[in-house]
């Protein structure tokens, strides 16, 4: 016997989106508890933005993209239900500005610490360090 849902009949509760991102976290929590490290990271790397019953993410290749989208179904049934909202949606873009460096090499490294804190290079010549 097949069980029918009438979507229309599903609950539209208000919510706060604060409680809705509080929820994203937490099933990013249970992915990592459940070892599928690759989709809780992609979770991690944009922060969502609620408008309405619409999250709005913003990732920097359509790798990140398919890989949700392909796994949207149990986060999107975990949220509906957390905020009882069955009319929350996911809108997922791609900005390839957004796109990170990433650091492969020493001096990359290097580069990129000394970006988040110049006195490195301060320290790297006061003690003649050799990041290469």
């Amino acid at each position: 016997m097949d069980v029918v849902v009438e979507e229309e009949n599903l609950p539209t509760e208000d919510f706060d989106p604060e409680d809705l991102i509080a929820h994203w976290h937490k099933f990013t929590e249970i992915l990592i508890e459940q070892g599928k490290h690759n989709l809780a990271s992609i979770l991690s790397m944009a922060v969502p933005k609620v408008k309405g019953t619409t999250i709005h993410l913003e990732y920097p290749n359509e790798t990140n993209k398919v890989e949700l989208e392909r796994q949207q179904y149990d986060l999107m049934n975990y949220l509906r239900k957390s905020v009882n909202n069955y009319n929350v949606n996911l809108s997922i873009t791609i900005n390839e500005v957004l796109e990170k460096q990433y650091a492969y090499t020493t001096a990359d490294k290097f580069e990129m610490l000394k970006e988040k804190n110049p006195n490195l290079e301060l320290l790297r010549r006061t003690f003649d360090l050799d990041v290469l």
